[in-house]
Formats: structure tokens, C-alpha cells, sequence
């Protein structure tokens, strides 16, 4: 039984690859019972992105902790229906398949909800279920295209994407905040809600002070790289020993104790083309010279140590090897162990989870037998969907 404030709460998930994945696991690690649905055979795509992980893929043990797994022919009248059946008792049904899918299965909102009125259905793609855009195929990469992000990310000379799937990062999340928040209304009226999630919708938001700009002086935000659009120096920088020293001047004050306590250029003060944040900004070449020019003549513990001391914002650029072994991760235990079918795994928690919850990836149908009983199938009828091959 999870632990935590959604224990009790019975979720089927339709899913598949990262988004809506994403929900679930943060839904099944706040203590939902979640009972993902899988194709028999291949199981979820991202089973087979690679073998990584002592022969598992290292997508799905990322996000998928925690679920009890079914593995259920949806080509199949008897597959459908027991879906159908899993759905009439859960508290919420999930699905991220293209629009209009679910209804081809007879499993959209309209077909569940009148045996269900208490349920909580969230529907996650691309480009929402309304709109010119309904059918259009949807990745991560391309929606980090048409939302905006490509060319707002990377250098000046050339775009880039960024290195996580952050748009089905932020639809999963979207989605998970949009079922918890439908699952408190449900208290006050006994009734569930039918949620729209889209990845390019939600994206929007996540594009933060950009539009404003926009709409109000017609300027693109510029790509700055490592650096920030509109304040500077703020930013990764090279020291002498080839290691970068992140710092944030963003402050009058901190200018000046940047200026005489750390790089001592005193002088910098009295420079007209660094007297404010908008003015470093009309110079940006100009002061980004003159600190590139300078953080490189130390190594970059004196210059952490320089900025701690002035107290300002600093830290260092990690890799992914120093990351998982960074400190702070360990005081915080943020990552857990998970058992498998080739053992126990370290797996990376939601940061509002129980830590000492026990956690496990689920093998591919591993929990037909009980997810069926519970549905109310009889021990016969378990073993003649087994041996059609339907669940």
C-alpha cells in the first residue's frame, strides 16, 4: 500500500512514452494506487529506447515506480471491456494517446463517465482536443519548435533544444496539478471533471517574461547562451583551471561589491556603460569582456570563495556524474532505491514524497492476477483472457 496524501485514490493510466507517465509517477509517488496499462508484447515505448539499465530502458525506470502494471489487448472487444470495467471503480482514468483514440475504443469521457459520474479524466496530447492543430503529431522536439523555445535557447549563431523532454515535462506536470486540484473540487461536489491537457498550452506559460516583451516593444528576446537575456554579468564564466564559476550580479548593491570586493575593478563603478542593469545590458559585449577577461586570470575555488565571502550568488557547472553525487542530493535523500526484476535500482523521488516508501518498477503485465481479481474477474475467466492473449 503507497504511503502519502493520495493513498486511497485509484488512478488507471492509458499511457505511454513521457508525459503522461510523468503524471502517474508523481501521482503514485504522493501515494495513488496507479494501474498502468500496457500493450502485451512490446509494453510501452520507452521500454525499448535502450537496455541501459541491467537490461531495462532508462526511460521507463524513470518514470514509472510505483504502478502496478496490466498489459491488455485494446484491439480486442474483451480487452476493452476490461479497461472499461478498471475505469467504473477508479477515481481517475488517464490517457495521452492521439485525439480522438479513446473514443474509437469506447473509452472517452462520455463513455465512462455515466457509470462514473466521480470521475476525474485527463486527457494529455500535443495541441489540446479542440483547435486547428487537434491532429497534428506532437514531440517534444516540435513543440519546443512551435512554442517558442528552439530560438529562444542557445547561442546568438545558433538555436538549440533543450536537453530534457521539457515540454512533455511540463504537460505531465500540468496535468498532475489539474488532477489533484479536480480531485478536491470532487469533495465539495461529489462530481469529476474532464481535463484538456495540452503540452503546447501549458508550455505557453512556461515562456515567462518572453510575450510581455513582445507585445510591448516588438522586440525577440535575444539568445544569450549560458548568460542571462536581460541582466549582466550574470552567468557561467571560465576561470583558470577550466572549470566554470556560475555567478548573479542582479542587484545595485551586488555590483558593488562584485566591482570592489571580488574582480577589485573599483573603476567599473565610475564606467557609464556599466552604471545599471540596462545600461551592462546596451554594453553587453563590453562587460562581458571585461569579466570573461578577468575570472580567467584565477581558479574558480578562489573565485567561489571570493563571492561567498562578498555575498553573492554563486555556484558551480556540474555534470551529470557530479550531480547524482552532489551533497545536497544525499541530505535530502532524493534518490531512493526501487526493486525490479534485476534487483534494487536507484531511482530519483518527487521531491514531496515519502522517502522511505517502498518503490518498485513493474515488469510488463506483472500484476495481472490481482489488478484482474480486484475488476472482478473469476480465476476462469483470468485464465481464458491469459490464454487469448487479451490481458
Amino acid at each position: 500500500m503507497q504511503r502519502g496524501p493520495l493513498s486511497g485514490v485509484k488512478v488507471v493510466a492509458l499511457e505511454q512514452a513521457v508525459a503522461m507517465p510523468y503524471c502517474s509517477f508523481v501521482l503514485s509517488e504522493m501515494g495513488a494506487d496507479v494501474v498502468k496499462i500496457e500493450r502485451p508484447g512490446a509494453g510501452d515505448v520507452v521500454r525499448g529506447w535502450d537496455s541501459a539499465v541491467r537490461g531495462l530502458s532508462t526511460g521507463f525506470v524513470w518514470v514509472n515506480a510505483n504502478k502496478r502494471d496490466l498489459a491488455v489487448d485494446m484491439s480486442t472487444s474483451e480487452g476493452r471491456e476490461v479497461v472499461g470495467r478498471l475505469a467504473r471503480t477508479a477515481d481517475v482514468f488517464l490517457e495521452n494517446f492521439a485525439p480522438g483514440v479513446v473514443a474509437r475504443l469506447g473509452l472517452a469521457d462520455e463513455d465512462l463517465r455515466p457509470d462514473n459520474p466521480g470521475l476525474v479524466y485527463c486527457s494529455l496530447s500535443g495541441y489540446g482536443q479542440t483547435g486547428p492543430w487537434r491532429d497534428t503529431k506532437a514531440y517534444d522536439l516540435l513543440i519546443q519548435g512551435e512554442a517558442g523555445i528552439l530560438l529562444t535557447n542557445g547561442a546568438p549563431d545558433a538555436p538549440a533544444k533543450v536537453g530534457i523532454p521539457v515540454t512533455d515535462l511540463i504537460g505531465g506536470s500540468n496535468a498532475a496539478i489539474g488532477v489533484t486540484t479536480a480531485l478536491y473540487e470532487r469533495t465539495q461536489t461529489g462530481l469529476g471533471r474532464y481535463l484538456d491537457v495540452s503540452m503546447f498550452d501549458s508550455t505557453l506559460l512556461w515562456l515567462g517574461y518572453y510575450p510581455q516583451h513582445q507585445w510591448h516593444t516588438g522586440i525577440e528576446p535575444p539568445r544569450s547562451g549560458m548568460r542571462h537575456q536581460y541582466i549582466a554579468p550574470y552567468g557561467p564564466y571560465l576561470a583558470a583551471d577550466g572549470e566554470y564559476v556560475n555567478l548573479v550580479v542582479a542587484r545595485p548593491d551586488d555590483w558593488r561589491r562584485f566591482c570592489i570586493e571580488v574582480v577589485e575593478r573599483p573603476e567599473w563603478l565610475d564606467d557609464s556603460r556599466f552604471a545599471s542593469i540596462a545600461d551592462r545590458r546596451n554594453h553587453r559585449d563590453d562587460i562581458e569582456r571585461a569579466v570573461e577577461g578577468v575570472i580567467a586570470t584565477r581558479p574558480s575555488d578562489e573565485w567561489l570563495q571570493r563571492l561567498a565571502a562578498a555575498g553573492l550568488a554563486n555556484g558551480r557547472v556540474r555534470t551529470i556524474s557530479e550531480v547524482v553525487s552532489h551533497p545536497q542530493l544525499d541530505a535530502r535523500r532524493m534518490v531512493v532505491d526501487a526493486e525490479s526484476e534485476v534487483g534494487s535500482l536507484p531511482i530519483i523521488r518527487f521531491p514531496l514524497s515519502d522517502a522511505d516508501q517502498p518503490r518498485r518498477i513493474p515488469r510488463l503485465g506483472e500484476h495481472r492476477q490481482e489488478i484482474l481479481t480486484e475488476a472482478g474477474y473469476s480465476p476462469a475467466e483470468i485464465s481464458e483472457l491469459e490464454a487469448r492473449g487479451v490481458a
